[in-house]
């Protein structure tokens, strides 16, 4: 279980890497869904994503002598740039395992970083193997990119921050591997426990929404879909957090993913990648549960490959 008093230690650990960012008030969805709505921009990170909090929180814990093995992590873009830029900080190696079909932009910011970098075939098993064995190699210490304790931590001071700056009756967060929705329930739990937190998810990547039916978690799931930050299953620590502590999982059209995308780009005047539209698909096919509340929803990420965008489309909405 973990407990408030360590993500209060989370918040201590992250501060001097992570950024408060702003949590502003949308007009164009407030008065689109009738309610008040507040957009948490994690793209302003110095990673571009929040991922920088559940790598620095996780370094936090390893001691001098465990950070000298250097890191090894697996991860299809975020976590990769966030373990690169805390070993770059910390003076250490890393060594990150890809996809093959990974955003090329967080490719090139992971290396940017100094990281070594290797690909594998794009599924989560071969992600993992390689992973694998590359500590047993290297010796190095594996960072997992959202099943541990110490990542979740981390990840929950998004939601902590934004119930700081604003009451609020729902926090939506996308839902891939589950740090982020996990630490957000946690977040509310101790310290706004009147406030919903909502999973979203993209009907073509949709393990975490079956298993949360069930009652078990979905272990042979095979995601395919555009938002590429979400292409893994729900961990085994996530999910039974998930389970008990999150109100629902909403699902989001694949067909309106690229569309929200583009929408916000132009309403907000604000870059999201495709992972993060999946929110704003999924809260406006369920705009009834949400009719004049207030509502925060997490930007999770900026990291867009401006080379390969999807033809653009903001058909339907």
């Amino acid at each position: 279980m973990i407990s408030k008093l360590d993500l209060e230690r989370a918040w201590s650990n992250t501060r001097p890497f992570v950024r408060n960012t702003p949590f502003t008030f949308s007009e164009y969805l407030s008065e689109r869904w009738e309610c008040e709505v507040f957009l948490k921009h994690e793209q302003k990170q110095g990673i571009g994503a929040f991922k920088i909090r559940g790598a620095s929180n996780f370094l936090a814990h390893l001691s001098s002598k465990e950070r000298e093995r250097g890191l090894v992590t697996h991860s299809s873009g975020n976590h990769a740039q966030a373990v690169a830029f805390m070993a770059r900080l910390s003076g250490i190696k890393a060594h990150i395992v890809m996809p093959k079909n990974s955003n090329s932009k967080k490719i090139e910011n992971a290396n940017k970083w100094g990281a070594n970098i290797y690909l594998c075939e794009p599924s989560f098993e071969a992600r993992l193997a390689m992973a694998n064995e590359l500590q047993a190699e290297t010796g190095a210490f594996m960072i997992p990119p959202f099943d541990h304790e110490w990542i979740i931590e981390g990840q929950a001071t998004v939601a902590m921050e934004m119930i700081r700056d604003q009451r609020l009756d729902y926090i939506i967060a996308p839902l891939g591997g589950g740090g982020l929705l996990s630490g957000s329930a946690f977040a509310s739990k101790y310290f706004s426990p009147s406030t919903k937190v909502i999973g979203a998810e993209p009907e073509l990547a949709k393990d975490g929404y079956d298993g949360f039916i069930k009652g078990v978690r979905v272990d042979t799931y095979v995601p395919n879909t555009v938002a590429d930050g979400l292409r893994t299953l729900v961990g085994e620590i996530p999910f039974e957090i998930i389970k008990h502590e999150v109100s629902d999982i909403w699902l989001a059209s694949e067909s309106r993913i690229i569309p929200w995308m583009y929408k916000i780009w132009e309403e907000e005047k604000t870059i999201i990648e495709p992972s993060c539209a999946v929110p704003f698909a999924a809260i406006d096919a369920n705009r009834d549960h949400i009719n004049g509340k207030r509502i925060g929803i997490i930007i999770t990420g900026g990291n867009v490959d401006l080379s390969g965008l999807p033809p653009y489309s903001t058909e339907g909405l």
